[in-house]
């Protein structure tokens, strides 16, 4: 199955990148999927991540999570009992845990091969 994904950098330096991501086709765990295959897996993600990565995060900054945030969700034709939510948009800041490991990510000296911070944006249709 084809995957679709739109991506912008927000932010980066040589070791991390902040993303904003738009799911055009909706797959499981496309975000994932798409980013660890191309060699730059999500902080935190105990599937497809990088596990040595996972565990420094964990032992030095005691993060647990993948950092994956739906910070928009926008619904375009949404069915059945949803339908109240026709072109409402809902926006979420980064939780504080979150910006808090991206400031320190953003300023670690220590060198790491490039990993991914994703901030992704979903966008929810009845595909036809």
């Amino acid at each position: 199955l084809k995957m679709h994904t739109i991506v912008e950098n927000i932010q980066s330096n040589q070791k991390y990148s902040l993303l904003k991501v738009k799911i055009i086709t909706g797959r499981t765990h496309q975000i994932r999927l798409h980013w660890s295959s191309a060699g730059h897996p999500i902080i935190g993600d105990s599937k497809y991540g990088d596990f040595e990565l996972n565990r420094y995060l964990k032992k030095t900054y005691h993060f647990q999570n993948q950092f994956l945030h739906a910070y928009s969700i926008c619904f375009i034709k949404p069915i059945g009992s949803l339908k109240y939510l026709q072109d409402q948009v809902i926006t979420c800041p980064l939780p504080h845990h979150l910006e808090v490991l991206k400031n320190k990510l953003f300023h670690e000296k220590k060198l790491w091969k490039r990993f991914v911070l994703l901030y992704n944006k979903y966008k929810w249709r009845k595909e036809n």
